[in-house]
This record gives structure tokens, C-alpha cells and sequence, in this order.
């Protein structure tokens, strides 16, 4: 039928909860992001297996990023679900940026990194500072 709503809604009534697990779930997929990007610098985790994790956890970014954005917020949670989105946004840049590192360890490139996870140290300080701003605009 042409007539269906496929629009996907998202039933949030508490939103100081909502906002607590969606920072939780950030807090874990970043710990997990940077302790596998440790590993590959390390060279204890090869750049194919890390591109599986930078993948599967910018999926469930993505994700979270879709959560908020059809949540519903009041009016006066909006400024604080918009900077946490952007928060999100950041976390992908780095991800992103860990992958660029990854390819040039996986084709042995002899390009200096450190220029690249200095810029990866920065995404990670923007990110923190949007998560500690979004929770400074709470209601």
C-alpha cells in the first residue's frame, strides 16, 4: 500500500534517563574504540581486526545518533540532545581517523602517524568537551 507511514518514532518519557544510558553507551563504545586503537599501535591487534571493531562501533554510533535525533525531546532538552549529537558526530570523526591509521600500518606505509593520532587525541578532547557542555544544558 502507498499509504503506509514508515516513519520509525522513538517513545522516550524520561529524558534525564534517556540521556544517562545513551552517555553510557558513549562511555563504552569509546573505551572500547581506544583500547582497541592501543592495541594496534601496539601491534597486538592486526588493522583488519581493528577495522571490524571501528566499523561495528560506528554502526552503533550511528545508531544512537538516529535515537536522539527522532526522540521527540521537549523544547527545553533540545539544545542539550543536539550538542550530545554532536558529541556522537565527533566520536565518528575519530573513529575515522584511527581507520586512516590503520590503512597506513596495513600497507606498511612509512608516512609518520603522530600527526594523525595528535589530531585523534584533539577529536577525543572535542568529544568530552560536547558531553560535558550537552550535560551542562540540561534543564
Amino acid at each position: 500500500p502507498e499509504n503506509v507511514d514508515t516513519e520509525i518514532k522513538f517513545i522516550v518519557s524520561d529524558f534525564v534517563k534517556y540521556l544517562d544510558d545513551v552517555d553510557e553507551k558513549t562511555s563504552m563504545l569509546s573505551t572500547t574504540v581506544e583500547e582497541s586503537f592501543g592495541d594496534l599501535i601496539n601491534h597486538e591487534l592486526s588493522p583488519e581486526e581493528y577495522f571490524i571493531t571501528a566499523g561495528i562501533t560506528q554502526q552503533q554510533v550511528n545508531s544512537l545518533i538516529i535515537e536522539l535525533t527522532l526522540s521527540g525531546e521537549p523544547q527545553e532538552w533540545t539544545a542539550s540532545y543536539k550538542t550530545y549529537v554532536g558529541a556522537l558526530k565527533k566520536m565518528n570523526e575519530q573513529i575515522t581517523e584511527t581507520v586512516v591509521v590503520a590503512n597506513l600500518m596495513k600497507d606498511d606505509n612509512l608516512v609518520p602517524i603522530d600527526e594523525l593520532v595528535s589530531k585523534i587525541y584533539e577529536l577525543r578532547a572535542e568529544l568530552q568537551d560536547l558531553v560535558i557542555e550537552s550535560n551542562n544544558l540540561r534543564p
